[in-house]
C-alpha cells in the first residue's frame, strides 16, 4: 500500500547533491570571510577595551555578538564545504575539522562558567580565570582553523 508519506521518506533518505569545485571555493571563500571578520571583531573589541580601560556594555554585547554571529557564519560555510566527498579525507581538511572542533567545544565549555560567574561572589575569582582560559584557546583554536583552511587548495 502506497501512502501519501511514502514519497516523503524516500526523498529524505537522498543525500545532498554534491556541491561542484566552484561552489566549494565560493563557500570556503565566504567562510574565511566571515571567520576574519569575527576575529578582528574581537581584537578590535579587546583593543578598545585596553585603551580605554573598558568598554560600554551596549557597544561590547553588539560587537561580541556580531563577531559570534559571524564565527557561526564562518563554521556553517566551511563545515559544508569540508564535508564534500571530494575532499572530507584532505589531511588539510580532517586537521582544521579537528581546529574546528576545539573551538567549538571550548566555547561551549566557557559558557556555563561564565555565567555563573555574573551571580557568583568575587570570591569564585578563579572561575574568571577559567572563563578566560577556555575563551583564549577557543579563539586560537578558531584561528588556527581559520590558518588551515585558507592554505587547503582543494584539488581541482
Amino acid at each position: 500500500m502506497s501512502g501519501a508519506g511514502s514519497g516523503r521518506t524516500a526523498r529524505h533518505a537522498q543525500l545532498p547533491e554534491p556541491l561542484g569545485m566552484p561552489t566549494l571555493l565560493r563557500w570556503r571563500r565566504i567562510g574565511l570571510t566571515a571567520g576574519t571578520v569575527a576575529v578582528l571583531a574581537v581584537l578590535g573589541f579587546l583593543a578598545v577595551a585596553v585603551v580605554q580601560d573598558g568598554v560600554g556594555r551596549l557597544v561590547s554585547a553588539f560587537v561580541l555578538v556580531s563577531a559570534l554571529v559571524c564565527a557561526l557564519a564562518a563554521l556553517s560555510f566551511l563545515r559544508r564545504a569540508w564535508a564534500e566527498p571530494e575532499v572530507a579525507d584532505d589531511p588539510q581538511v580532517v586537521r582544521a575539522r579537528r581546529w574546528a572542533g576545539i573551538a567549538s567545544a571550548s566555547w561551549l565549555l566557557a559558557i556555563v562558567p561564565g555565567l555563573a560567574v555574573r551571580l557568583l561572589p568575587e570570591s569564585f575569582d578563579w572561575l574568571r580565570w577559567l572563563v578566560l582560559a577556555l575563551g583564549a584557546s577557543a579563539a586560537l583554536a578558531f584561528t588556527a582553523m581559520l590558518v588551515l583552511t585558507a592554505r587547503w587548495r582543494p584539488a581541482r
